[in-house]
């Protein structure tokens, strides 16, 4: 199983993940995927305070995400300078409890493993196991998702959110966040290090062609988080979390 690069070209933008071969959110399917009206901006800037940035073009005339954004994560020039850098990373270590971790060596291997485990802790119900259920079909896209991550695999502090979807319908449990931040990859993969070890999750970090990919589980959940530089001094997020 591979993971397919991002796309930026096609609506939405989150990057296609291949997990368990069905689990794709991204635009391939948008058409079909409508957005939750109940899932608001304010919900899910009041759920996280100041600790995220919904992006003003995610919402709709209604509040409601949409899923058809072109374009990579943009990044204001007030949220790149130094001490916005620094402020994020403060709020980061925190966040982990008052020291970030050092990131173990990365592996240079394929992370389509971390991919699987995500979806099949996506899976919760025994039914929903049995039937092969394809979570991803039952997304809905909403800012508010962003603010239902675990509070151990959260998005990281004053990250931009992009676009956000997730489920609880039919024994399923998903959520994929796409945002981004002006720290550096490295500093990413330090926080979910760090977060997960606190979390008693696990953590293997690998490199697979030009992103870093940090993932792991605990009990019947699982995250994985896809991260790459862009252009303009941008770091790019796709985080996927999954089961209860």
């Amino acid at each position: 199983m591979t993971k397919v690069p991002a796309q930026h070209s096609a609506a939405p933008h989150f990057m296609l993940l291949a997990l368990a071969g069905s689990l794709a959110l991204a635009g391939c399917n948008a058409k079909t995927k409508k957005p939750d009206a109940a899932g608001s901006e304010a919900a899910a800037s009041g759920a996280l305070g100041d600790q995220i940035v919904v992006d003003p073009e995610m919402s709709g005339e209604s509040g409601e995400a949409a899923a058809g954004k072109d374009g990579p994560v943009m990044l204001k020039a007030a949220d790149r300078t130094p001490a916005a850098i620094s402020a994020a990373r403060k709020s980061a270590a925190d966040a982990a409890g008052g020291k970030l971790l050092p990131a173990p060596v990365p592996q240079k291997a394929s992370a389509s493993a971390l991919a699987q485990s995500a979806a099949t802790a996506a899976q919760v119900s025994d039914s929903a196991r049995a039937a092969k259920t394809d979570c991803s079909a039952k997304v809905q896209y909403s800012a508010a998702w962003a603010a239902k991550l675990p509070a151990a695999i959260p998005v990281y502090p004053r990250g931009a959110v992009k676009e956000a979807a997730g489920t609880d319908a039919d024994g399923c449990a998903l959520r994929v966040v796409n945002y981004g931040t002006a720290v550096s990859p490295e500093d990413v993969v330090s926080f979910y290090y760090s977060m997960a070890q606190r979390g008693g999750y696990t953590a293997e970090y690998r490199i697979d062609g030009g992103d870093h990919v940090i993932g792991g589980r605990k009990a019947g959940q699982a995250y994985v988080a896809f991260v790459r530089k862009l252009e303009g001094g941008v770091t790019e997020v796709d985080l996927v979390t999954s089961g209860k």
